[in-house]
C-alpha cells in the first residue's frame, strides 16, 4: 500500500474508471468528462477566481501522455 495519499487517490480513481469502462462497458469519454467535471468544481470551489483561472492555464499548458491501453483485471 502506498504511503503517498495522492498515489493512493490516482489509483483509486484510475482503478474505479477500469471498472466502469470493463464491467459497465461505460464511453470512455463520458467517464473522462465526469472526472473532469468533478476536478473543475472542486477547484472553483476551493480557490480564489484568480487561483482557479491560473489553474485552468496551468492544466490547458501540460502536456500528457496517453495511457498505451487499459491495463485489463
Amino acid at each position: 500500500m502506498s504511503r503517498d495519499p495522492l498515489e493512493k487517490i490516482y489509483n483509486d480513481l484510475y482503478d474505479h474508471s477500469m471498472h466502469l469502462l470493463e464491467e459497465h462497458d461505460l464511453p470512455l469519454e463520458a467517464i473522462a468528462g465526469s472526472l473532469m467535471a468533478i476536478a473543475m468544481r472542486l477547484y472553483k470551489t476551493s480557490l480564489s477566481e484568480e487561483n482557479f483561472n491560473k489553474m485552468k492555464e496551468v492544466i490547458m499548458e501540460t502536456d500528457i501522455e496517453p495511457y498505451k491501453k487499459p491495463k485489463l483485471h
